[in-house]
């Protein structure tokens, strides 16, 4: 620990009351936060299984789909905290609770939309085949239920952050990120068997966990607690380090949303049997829980260099090993390669992701406009993605072999996460401002 560290810690509340900085506790928010990335997880897959199998959307469509998701994500998570300055001061409604609230109903009726067309839908529910369908639904449903999470999550960045610092910040930021991640391998592991046939029932039942998810924020207080960067300043390397972990970040949430179709297809090309092919890919997930929980234990990462070093090195090496190893490889050597490949893909991530949202919240006075643009960037990561997934169907559209696809997916998502690496070294030489 280094000594500036020492000067500003701030451990965290034991109780439902709050301590003297204004500091939320940590059990109801951590709560809030396990459900809401359930209710997350279960909306992805369900609205993207649903418009693959029960709305017929192509392999272009629900590109799209995913391309609508980031690009209605990012201005959200942009303008949450604007938003939240202009409501009245010292209102009991209109505060940061006030709009959680709003938010998890809205959430709820979004969840259901899909449900309620598809039973006024001419025929009734389960008559009338895929290809009959109007896609509405899904569309809206997709750009409706995204804006929303990029407004919840910043908001709740905030209650996590807001008063700690130092020590109490990165403990409380680490029990949150295991929170949240862990709550995403519950949700793929569970939900994997029945999404494909079930996806309207999950959607339904997701709709009434949101709104039983407003129940918890009884205990949440009217606004975050307030941050105390202006009582002692962080060390001068935060600065640097924040702008090489912001592209970090985006680099890493790129490869997310670029490698998970192609997770499937590596599955297949391997013949991994059906029911192995979620737990196959919930390893990286997996390994993501466990690097929130080391970082979380352990101060030497923090302020050090060696953290976007080694995480770069082994995003791209992992990154590079998933995409190889059922190309190049046998079957059984490739599938011990994919297992490794996974492993170090989800320790990379989680190193970057837990870093970039601990100097975020430090180094941005830990407000909702600090974590909406922690939150943009992610959007940004998952806006690409589905880009670099167009650009292969791109390709094969205009005269290529069908077998160009995933080269071409993969050779863009290589450029972009090389120019990213580029700009995070040029930040780290100096170049460049802090975001957010």
């Amino acid at each position: 620990m280094h000594a500036t560290e020492a000067q500003i810690e701030t451990p965290a509340p034991s109780r439902l009351e709050r301590p003297a900085n204004g500091a939320m506790p940590l059990a109801p928010v951590l709560l809030f936060a396990f459900l809401n990335s359930f209710g997350s997880g279960v909306a992805y897959n369900g609205l993207f299984t649903l418009a693959k199998f029960n709305y017929a959307f192509t392999p272009t469509q629900n590109f799209l789909l995913a391309l609508l998701y980031g690009v209605t994500y990012m201005p959200a998570a942009l303008l949450i905290g604007p938003f939240l300055r202009r409501l009245p001061e010292g209102s009991r409604l209109l505060n940061h609770r006030g709009v959680l609230v709003a938010i998890m109903f809205l959430m709820a009726a979004v969840a259901w939309m899909p449900v309620v067309a598809d039973r006024l839908a001419a025929g009734g529910p389960g008559e009338g085949g895929a290809q009959t369908r109007a896609q509405w639904p899904i569309w809206l449903a997709a750009g409706l239920y995204s804006p929303l999470s990029g407004c919840l999550w910043p908001i709740v960045e905030s209650y996590v952050s807001g008063g700690r610092r130092g020590a109490g910040l990165r403990g409380a930021i680490g029990k949150f990120n295991v929170c949240w991640s862990s709550a995403l391998v519950v949700t793929l592991l569970g939900i994997a068997p029945f999404v494909r046939d079930h996806a309207i029932a999950i959607l339904t039942v997701l709709g009434w966990v949101q709104v039983g998810t407003a129940v918890v924020l009884v205990w949440f207080g009217p606004r975050p607690g307030e941050h105390l960067h202006e009582h002692e300043p962080h060390p001068p390397v935060y600065d640097r380090l924040l702008r090489v972990f912001q592209v970090l970040l985006a680099v890493a949430f790129l490869g997310i949303s670029t490698l998970a179709p192609y997770l499937s297809a590596a599955c297949k090309r391997l013949e991994i049997p059906a029911a192995a092919e979620t737990p196959i890919i919930a390893i990286w997930m997996t390994a993501r829980v466990f690097t929130f929980f080391a970082m979380e234990r352990t101060h030497r990462w923090h302020g050090r260099w060696s953290t976007p070093v080694v995480g770069t090195a082994l995003l791209l090496v992992a990154s590079s090993t998933v995409v190889l190893a059922p190309v190049l490889l046998p079957r059984t050597p490739a599938l011990v390669a994919l297992v490794v490949g996974l492993l170090g893909f989800g320790v990379a991530i989680g190193m970057i992701y837990a870093a970039t949202l601990y100097y975020t919240m430090e180094v941005g006075s830990a407000e909702v406009d600090a974590g909406g643009f922690f939150e943009t960037l992610i959007g940004l990561g998952y806006t690409l993605g589905p880009l670099c997934g167009l650009a292969g169907l791109v390709a094969v559209s205009l005269g290529s072999p069908g077998w160009v696809e995933q080269p071409v997916t993969v050779g863009v998502l290589a450029f972009l996460s090389g120019v990213g690496v580029m700009v995070a070294v040029r930040r780290a030489r100096g170049g460049g401002a802090v975001g957010g």
